[in-house]
């Protein structure tokens, strides 16, 4: 009964991983930008406010990415190659799999409506693919699952092996009471055969007896006998 529970509880557990390991996450917006860039300055205006809404702050983070370091620069140029874009200039902005040159007022609901999108479809974030973040999830879903594997087949050769020990226990207290049973009949033979044996015996005493009376009257009938013949001697 133990082993069933633990069982159960193994299962709950691998059950309600997903819930935990595959919940929503936020988006990422990425925002590349340039100091002295007026256009960059109000995209980034804008996702300031909205990530202050009820609603959207829990759709998206804003990551921004200044291309005046060389490196941010870089992943520029990767992200725009992934998107099949030739780059005219910043702000850049990323959004799962799409992507936005330039910023205007124009861009407001569009820009919402992808970031809705990429959240309630989880697309892909093709800046940070491959990280070591997105690495340490995929290494912690396929960990959680081998375990559980693992255990599974444990409980099920534990349980097999019981089962085993089970029968074996059966077949040694079957045994055991076959032994009993033996070693109770077995007195009750021997107790027949002594009582055959003393009964013998009584029979034995009486003939003896009884031959020792037969012997006894034959000597008295004899010594009788002659004792008639004196008398009738003398006469």
């Amino acid at each position: 009964m133990k082993k069933i529970k633990k069982l159960l509880f193994v299962l709950t557990i691998l059950a309600m991983l997903p819930l935990g390991v595959f919940a929503k996450e936020k988006v990422n917006v990425y925002l590349f930008k340039r100091e002295g860039c007026m256009y960059c300055a109000s995209a980034l205006s804008f996702f300031e406010n909205l990530s202050k809404d009820e609603e959207f702050q829990n759709y998206f983070t804003l990551v921004t990415k200044d291309v005046s370091n060389t490196e941010n620069n870089n992943l520029m140029v990767k992200a725009a190659k992934k998107l099949g874009v030739t780059l005219s200039g910043v702000p850049f902005i990323v959004i799962g799999e799409e992507y936005f040159e330039g910023y205007s007022e124009t861009y407001d609901d569009s820009l919402k409506k992808a970031i809705q999108y990429a959240y309630e479809h989880d697309s892909k974030d093709l800046i940070a693919e491959g990280n070591k973040d997105t690495s340490a999830v995929t290494i912690l879903i396929l960990v959680a699952i081998v375990g559980g594997i693992v255990f599974l087949i444990y409980m099920a050769k534990d349980n097999h092996t019981s089962e085993e020990e089970e029968k074996v226990d059966t077949e040694k207290k079957e045994l055991s009471n076959e032994e009993k049973k033996t070693t109770t009949v077995a007195p009750k033979k021997k107790t027949t055969s002594t009582k055959n044996k003393t009964v013998a015996k009584k029979q034995t005493t009486s003939n003896k007896t009884s031959n020792k009376k037969t012997t006894g009257t034959k000597k008295q009938t004899a010594t009788k006998k002659t004792t008639k013949t004196k008398t009738t001697n003398k006469k």
